[in-house]
C-alpha cells in the first residue's frame, strides 16, 4: 500500500505546530481544542467511519466499528507535550521545522509521531475501503504530561460498556538500533509492566525563623539536606522483577552459548548482580531497583534569615514488589531522624504484569518482525509511566511500545533540547500501524 509521504508530512507537521503544552497550574485550552479540530478536519473518513467522544477535559476517544464487536483493540498516543524553552533550540521548538530529513519539534517523538501514524494508518485503510476483523478504539490523551484524568476517564467510560480489550498498545519501548549487553543486533523492546511512581515530601519544622547571625547547631535546611544525603548514599536494594527475569530469559536464545547459563537462569545470578548494578550504567540501575530522584527544594530566598521550614521533593520510582506504603516506611527508617517529616504527596504502585504467552503478544511481535526482520524482540518493565497504567484495570493485555527506531541520542532529546524524528521513522511507524490494524 503506497503512502503519501506529503500529505502525512503536511498533517504532522501541523500538529506540532500546535502548542499544546500541559502545565500544572495553567495551559491554552483553545490550543487543545484546535488540535482536535485538527484532526476532525484532516482525517474525515476516520471520524466518519464510526463514533467519537470528547472524555472529560481533552480526552479523544474514537471507535471504528469492526466485523464484531467481539475481541476489541485499543491503540492509544497522548497529544499534549510537555514546554520547550526555544532558547536552546537550533529551530522553534513549535515550528516543524525540516531540515536534512528531520523534522524538528516538541512532540515530534513523544508522542504526537505515534498518534499521527495511527490516524493515517486507520484513515488509509478505510478509504481503500478496508474494515477491522473487530472493533478498534482510538485512544488520545490530553494530559499525559501532568498524570491527569484523561486516560481514567476514558478507561472508565469503556469499562462502562462493558469493552474489555484484547490489546491495548500505547507508548513505550522502540526499536534499539545500538542493541543490549550480550546481544549484537538491535533489540525491540515491549513494556509489559510499568514501575509505579511517587512523590514524597521530605521536610523540617523548626517553629521559628531567625537571624542568620545566630544559627543554632542544626538548621532546618541542614537536617533535611542530611535526609537527602543518607537516602542517596543508602539506595533502595537490587532486586530482579518478573518483567526483568522474562527479558533475560527470552534474550537467552540470541546469546552466544557461553552467556546463555546466566540469560536462562538471571536469578542464580543475583550477588553479582547487586554489586555491578551501580556500575552498569544508570539504565540497568533503574531496571533492578527502586529509584530515587531529589528534583527540587524550598526553603526561605534570603541569605541572612533562618527558614522555619525547609523541604525537598523526591520521585521515587517503584520497582514491582514494592508499594507506596512500604517506600515510604524505607525512607523513614533510612533518614532515622523523628524531626524529619516524610509525606506522600500523589502516587500509584506498580502496575500488573501483562501476559505475554498470548495471541495478543503473538500478533505484536509478528508485526514488529515484519517491519524490522532483523531484531530482537524482548519484553521489559518501564522506567517511567504512561497512560497505559489506567488501561490494566480492563485489559490483561497492556503492552508499550513506541513503534520507532530511537537511537540513544534521540531518546535524550525526548523532554529535551531538539527533540525530532527522522522522516523515514515517521512513515514506517505508518507501515506498522497499518500492518497491526490489519492484524487486529
Amino acid at each position: 500500500m503506497k503512502l503519501n509521504k506529503e500529505r502525512i508530512l503536511d498533517n504532522f507537521r501541523a500538529m506540532i505546530r500546535i502548542r499544546t503544552v500541559s502545565e500544572e497550574s495553567s495551559a491554552d485550552e483553545q490550543a487543545f481544542a484546535a488540535f482536535r479540530a485538527l484532526l476532525r478536519e484532516r482525517y474525515p473518513a476516520v471520524f466518519a467511519a464510526g463514533e467519537s467522544w470528547l472524555i472529560g477535559k481533552r480526552g479523544v476517544l474514537i471507535r471504528i466499528p469492526g466485523k464484531t464487536a467481539d475481541h476489541p483493540s485499543v491503540l492509544m498516543a497522548h497529544y499534549d507535550v510537555v514546554p520547550a524553552d526555544a532558547s536552546g533550540w537550533r529551530f522553534d521548538p513549535f515550528s516543524a521545522a525540516l531540515e536534512d530529513g528531520r523534522i524538528y519539534g516538541r512532540g515530534t517523538l513523544d508522542t504526537k509521531s505515534t498518534l499521527c501514524a495511527i490516524m493515517e494508518a486507520a484513515s488509509k485503510l478505510i478509504e481503500n475501503g478496508a474494515r477491522p476483523a473487530h472493533d478498534l478504539y482510538l485512544s488520545f490523551g490530553g494530559e499525559e504530561e501532568i498524570s491527569g484524568s484523561c486516560a481514567s476517564e476514558i478507561v472508565s467510560f469503556l469499562k462502562e460498556r462493558g469493552v474489555r480489550p484484547d490489546l491495548v498498545l500505547d507508548e513505550g519501548g522502540s526499536v534499539i538500533p545500538e542493541g543490549l549487553p550480550g546481544v549484537k543486533r538491535r533489540a525491540a523492546m515491549i513494556g509489559i509492566a510499568e514501575k509505579g511512581t511517587a512523590n514524597f515530601r521530605i521536610s523540617v519544622s523548626t517553629g521559628r525563623a531567625g537571624h542568620a547571625s545566630v544559627p543554632p547547631k542544626t538548621t532546618a535546611v541542614g537536617r533535611v539536606a542530611r535526609a537527602a544525603a543518607r537516602i542517596e548514599s543508602h539506595p533502595f536494594p537490587t532486586r530482579l522483577s518478573r518483567p526483568t527475569e522474562l527479558m533475560f530469559r527470552e534474550l537467552a536464545r540470541y546469546v552466544p552459548a557461553y552467556e546463555k547459563p546466566a540469560f536462562s537462569h538471571v536469578k542464580n545470578f543475583a550477588l553479582p548482580i547487586r554489586l555491578l548494578a551501580p556500575h552498569l550504567g544508570d539504565t540497568f540501575n533503574a531496571m533492578v531497583r527502586t529509584t530515587c530522584a531529589f528534583t527540587n527544594c524550598r526553603a526561605d530566598s534570603s541569605f541572612n534569615v533562618l527558614p522555619e521550614r525547609a523541604e525537598m521533593g523526591v520521585n521515587v520510582r517503584l520497582l514491582e514488589g514494592d508499594t507506596l506504603e512500604s517506600a515510604a516506611a524505607y525512607l523513614r527508617k533510612v533518614i532515622a531522624d523523628p524531626c524529619v517529616s516524610v509525606e506522600l504527596v500523589a502516587g500509584s504502585d506498580p502496575t500488573p504484569v501483562s501476559e505475554i504467552n498470548c495471541g495478543a503478544m503473538d500478533t505484536l511481535k509478528r508485526v514488529i518482525a515484519s517491519v524490522w526482520k532483523d531484531a530482537v524482540i524482548a519484553p521489559y518493565q518501564l522506567n517511567g509511566g504512561t497512560d497505559a497504567r489506567f488501561f490494566t484495570e480492563i485489559s490483561d493485555h497492556v503492552y508499550r511500545f513506541s513503534p520507532m527506531v530511537m537511537t540513544k541520542e534521540e531518546r535524550s532529546t525526548v523532554h529535551g533540547i531538539d527533540e525530532s524524528i527522522a522522516v523515514t521513522s515517521l512513515l514506517q511507524t505508518v507501515i506498522f500501524y497499518i500492518r497491526l490494524i490489519r492484524q487486529i
